[in-house]
């Protein structure tokens, strides 16, 4: 007995191209999460510059406030080196990813952000 596939069905595919998809698929993974942890240290130091400055004393709130808006430019910094270090790797390889510059042009914009915000935060801020 023969069996005729139906040609409106598409073949199976290749279990190494799957691979391939989830590599890639986990690279924008681990950089929209390294993105995500620079965004909350931010915002975290932005609002601790904000609302804490009557409950604190004002050098501890700058300090505490420019740790994590440090660390946020840190974070995005490392997003955009580690989605390189693995899109290098994969180049020869037949997968759509985020095009490299776009991600090093995301992160230059927000590393230049938390940049800003540590030059508003200490000159821009008013003293007491």
């Amino acid at each position: 007995m023969q069996y005729y596939r139906d040609s409106r069905v598409k073949p199976e595919p290749d279990t190494n191209s799957l691979a391939l998809d989830r590599t890639a698929l986990a690279n924008e993974r681990t950089y929209a999460a390294w993105i995500r942890t620079g965004l909350a240290a931010l915002v975290t130091g932005l609002g601790i510059a904000r609302f804490l400055v009557d409950s604190m004393p004002l050098w501890s709130v700058r300090v505490i406030a420019a740790i994590l808006i440090l660390f946020s430019g840190v974070a995005f910094f490392l997003a955009a080196w580690r989605y390189e270090h693995l899109h290098v790797g994969m180049t020869h390889l037949d997968v759509k990813m985020i095009p490299l510059g776009m991600a090093r042009l995301f992160s230059f914009v927000l590393v230049t952000c938390a940049l800003i915000a540590l030059i508003g935060l200490w000159y821009i801020a008013p003293s007491p």
